[in-house]
C-alpha cells in the first residue's frame, strides 16, 4: 500500500475519533441539560448523570468501533 494512502487512512480514522468525541459530548450536554435542548423538548427533565455518561459512552464506543472496524476487518 502506497503510504499517502495509509497516511490519509490514519488521518482519516482520527477525524472519524475526533467526530465521535465531540458527538459524544453533545449527547452528554443534550442529554443532561434540558435548556440547550429544542423548545418542544425543554419541558422534560434532565436524565440523571448515569444515563447521561452512558449515552456519551455508547456513542464514543460506536465511532471507535467504526473508525478501528477497517483496520481489522483487512
Amino acid at each position: 500500500m502506497n503510504e499517502d494512502v495509509a497516511d490519509m487512512m490514519d488521518s482519516e480514522h482520527i477525524l472519524l475519533i475526533l467526530l465521535g468525541a465531540g458527538s459524544s459530548f453533545v449527547t452528554f450536554c443534550l442529554m443532561r441539560f434540558p435548556h440547550m435542548r429544542r423548545p418542544p423538548f425543554q419541558s422534560y427533565g434532565p436524565f440523571s448523570l448515569t444515563a447521561s455518561f452512558l449515552g456519551a459512552f455508547l456513542i464514543l464506543v460506536a465511532s471507535v468501533f467504526m473508525a478501528c472496524a477497517p483496520a481489522v476487518w483487512y
